[in-house]
């Protein structure tokens, strides 16, 4: 029986031993340390420890913007649970390294249960400042468990700080008058460098805006996109404000008609404003939104507001042309007269040239011109009545005559389409010639684009364009031999017509394809994302926690989705599957975390050839097991855990607070709260 009594008690340090392996798991979701990182680029709050609330993360980001637009300086805050058994001041250095921060650059690091800190600044604070800022602003919040409170008072008290009069009022007190102008002067120069750079910045992408597709605007760093956002939405809105008050005086000046296009054109700039400030309110409200949420947002509202100053710009140009019009009325009228004189003239010489013409082709050839003296005469008429009811608006006051500018514009047309008219007697002869030479071409070209048609996107306009494409072949075939220029003609305007609504629905088509390959790219992304992550938690679950759980199980509820969504939401399915991605990635991320702080607390649990025992309790094998009310095999010997007090990594004492500058030219203070 010895070897039994061997076996059972093999058993039983296994089952205890894994009982306190499942006790340290435990732990350490409360207690796990966090080794240093490489802060994600954009992501200023870095939270593992779940330290804050969103309300409380939109109230710290608004003090981290406050901070750069007004010094220049940006606030990295990062929580996590404790420092790896780094001191404070080394556990910040290395993420200050491995993050690239530069001298624009203010960390503050916060172990919520290591119960230390450190903030780090470049030198344009001194360290009084900075130690002042710490034992006023940051420590006593960091007492109470203020979190974000704590990060908000480094903010604000770095803010205050940097304020050209306290500077001044402080070099004073203690540094002199020599070191008060240097300091004021490097301070000053600093921040007019980075307002330059940021302008030089914003400026090059207004110059580039008109040529930039959505894809590319996208491409912008999300605090580019950010500015820009705020300063378009600004401007557009000044804009539409200042074209409501310019219509009352439009339509007073021009009159209803003359101003609908402006009246249509400022109510769409109402209407896409009215979006573009929801969306900037989604923003800045206490929800967070992903990165990729905040650009989709952030390009949305540029690029609305671009399109309604286009619109406004473009009425702005037909408003100015009517005041041109207007300013010139009297000098155009005479012009007008002049022409309609000439008109008449060739309108009585073309009654001879339409008799030749069918002399020489018979009545039935010349049937598409036949009438045009006649339909020119009626246009010379009605220049005439306009031209008269022109000078009589001109003869008003100041401020009455934008009547006018209506009568010059019909007059001008008429006159046009007389001149039209008669030309088309004079080229009669040759056209008629040309038209049956070509029409053979055009009507084959036509047939081509009906069957084009027939596979892209319908819409009304593409199917009535369809329609009179179809009704001129039909002229066409009957009276190819007895109106060739009739048919021809007929053609051609429809063929403009259907080649303008089928660049249209190409478009569409092109779109809506377009649409498809995103979603199918992204949702493609995203299942390899997911794919990761799932297969990285389920072969490591022993270690891996509920943060990298609860976003796997978000990403899979929108990969879900984003395949689940028909054709018609394919915009909708593109942003899920995005999404989806995102949260993989940052379930992938917490889960490596927890896999790395596991390996380095559980591995000197267990001693020697017992790596396998390891693997097993990382795979979750043992957890199933132990769950299941039994263990897979024996475990060997039972190491030791060193290093813990009450649950928590033992991570040593140091002094109260330390602080001081370092080589690489920044100051910092921090200890424990």
């Amino acid at each position: 029986m010895p070897n039994a009594r061997l076996i059972l008690r093999q058993l039983a340090a296994a089952i205890v031993l894994f009982a306190s392996l499942s006790l340290g798991l435990i732990a350490a979701t409360t207690a796990r340390a966090e080794p240093p990182i490489a802060l994600p680029e954009q992501l200023q709050i870095y939270d593992p420890a779940s330290a804050i609330s969103k309300a409380e993360h939109a109230q710290l980001q608004s003090a981290i913007d406050k901070l750069y637009a007004e010094r220049g300086l940006s606030l990295w805050v990062v929580y996590v649970k404790n420092f790896d058994n780094l001191s404070a001041q080394d556990w910040a250095k290395q993420v200050h390294d491995m993050s690239e921060l530069t001298d624009r650059d203010v960390l503050l690091v916060v172990a919520t249960e290591g119960r230390r800190y450190y903030l780090s600044t470049p030198e344009l604070l001194t360290q009084g400042q900075i130690n002042a800022i710490a034992g006023k602003d940051v420590e006593p919040r960091l007492k109470k468990g203020e979190w974000a409170e704590a990060a908000i008072g480094a903010a604000h008290g770095i803010t205050d700080a940097l304020a050209p009069s306290h500077t001044l009022a402080y070099a004073a007190a203690g540094v002199g008058g020599v070191a008060v102008v240097g300091g004021a002067g490097a301070y000053a120069y600093s921040r007019r460098r980075r307002t330059q750079q940021a302008q030089e910045r914003l400026a090059s992408l207004r110059t580039a805006s008109d040529e930039l597709t959505v894809d590319q605007l996208a491409t912008q760093s999300l605090d580019v996109l950010d500015d820009w956002s705020k300063e378009i939405l600004t401007d557009t809105d000044n804009a539409v404000r200042t074209s409501s008050e310019e219509l009352q005086l439009a339509v007073d000046e021009f009159g209803e008609q003359e101003t609908a296009p402006f009246r249509t054109a400022v109510a769409a700039a109402k209407k896409g404003m009215a979006q573009s400030f929801a969306l900037r309110q989604r923003l800045d409200d206490g929800i967070e939104e992903t990165a990729d949420e905040q650009r989709s947002m952030l390009v949305q509202i540029i690029t609305t507001c671009h399109d309604v100053d286009a619109q406004l710009d473009e009425q702005v140009r037909a408003f100015d042309d009517m005041r041109n019009l207007l300013l010139n009325a009297p000098e155009r009228l005479d012009n007008l007269t002049r022409g309609i004189v000439d008109l008449q003239t060739r309108a009585n010489a073309a009654e001879g040239m339409l008799a030749l013409l069918i002399a020489k082709h018979g009545e039935d050839r010349v049937k598409a011109v036949s009438h045009n003296v006649e339909l020119a005469e009626k246009q010379i008429e009605f220049a005439q009545e306009n031209v008269n009811e022109g000078r009589a608006a001109v003869a008003l006051p100041a401020g009455k005559q934008g009547a006018a500018v209506a009568s010059i514009r019909a007059a001008e047309g008429a006159v046009a389409q007389g001149v039209k008219l008669l030309d088309a007697i004079t080229n009669a002869d040759v056209a008629i010639a040309q038209a049956s030479t070509r029409l053979p071409a055009l009507v084959d070209e036509v047939i081509a684009e009906i069957a084009e048609a027939a596979g892209l996107d319908a819409s009304p306009a593409l199917a009535d364009a369809v329609a009179q494409a179809q009704a001129a072949l039909d002229y066409a075939a009957a009276n190819t031999a007895g109106d060739p220029l009739g048919s021809f003609t007929t053609l051609v305007e429809t063929d403009a017509v259907l080649d303008r609504e089928l660049e249209a629905a190409r478009a569409q088509t092109g779109a809506r394809q377009r649409r498809v390959e995103l979603r199918e790219q992204a949702t493609a992304a995203a299942e390899a994302k997911v794919s990761a992550a799932r297969d990285f938690i389920a072969t490591r679950r022993g270690a891996v926690q509920a943060d990298a759980r609860t976003r796997l199980a978000s990403a899979e509820g929108l990969l879900a989705s984003a395949r689940q969504r028909p054709a018609t939401e394919a915009d909708e399915a593109t942003g899920d599957a995005r999404r989806a991605g995102a949260l993989a990635d940052e379930a992938l991320m917490s889960a490596q975390g927890d896999v790395v702080s596991w390996q380095q607390e559980e591995n000197p649990a267990v001693q020697g050839g017992d790596a396998s025992a390891i693997g097993a309790v990382l795979g979750g094998v043992l957890v199933d097991s132990f769950l299941r009310g039994g263990l897979g095999g024996a475990l060997g010997g039972a190491g030791n855990r060193t290093g813990d007090h009450d649950g928590y990594t033992y991570e040593g004492r140091s002094p109260g607070s330390f602080g001081g500058s370092s080589s690489s030219g920044r100051i910092g203070v921090g200890g424990r709260f």
